[in-house]
């Protein structure tokens, strides 16, 4: 785990604390962005490290921001500074959230033509039956060969 990105747990009070949620917004963009990082330079190792952290830090954001919309009070009564700050925060976690999720997208569309083209490599490799004989054995396959080396060129970039 980065240092960018605290482990220790998120306290949720009884009551929800506009703190809280800058916290762990703040939170979730470092651990977000490390995560694109992460994504650009192929470390896919990484990125499952950062599953369960991203996990709780979602799980915990879901229910502060859940616990301001049921007591809008508590959001009433936050100085204009603090909500700046929180609007700042959010924003930049939107931005982040979007970014995130644009590099996740095409990290997935890079594997998915990866293994498509192994697939199709592997397949074009194999040799075809044309059907089965009166003794169950395959017709029309060549004799038995040793398999051919395949190579495979994997561009790392996103």
């Amino acid at each position: 785990m980065s240092n960018a990105v605290d482990a220790k747990p998120v306290a949720l009070a009884a009551k929800p604390r506009i703190r809280d949620l800058i916290e762990v917004a703040g939170r979730l963009v470092a651990l977000m962005r490390e995560e694109t990082s992460l994504l650009r330079g192929m470390a896919f190792t990484r990125v499952a490290e950062l599953v369960p952290e991203k996990t709780r830090l979602v799980e915990s954001y879901t229910l502060l921001a859940r616990q301001f919309h049921k007591d809008p009070e508590t959001l009433a009564a936050v100085t204009e500074a603090v909500r700046a700050e929180l609007r700042d925060v959010l924003a930049t976690f939107e931005a982040t959230a979007r970014e995130n999720e644009r590099t996740l997208a095409a990290a997935r569309e890079a594997n998915e033509r990866v293994l498509r083209a192994v697939v199709e490599a592997a397949e074009s490799q194999r040799p075809r039956a044309q059907g089965y004989g009166r003794t169950g054995v395959a017709v029309g396959l060549a004799a038995p060969r040793s398999a051919a080396a395949l190579s495979v060129a994997i561009d790392r970039q996103l």
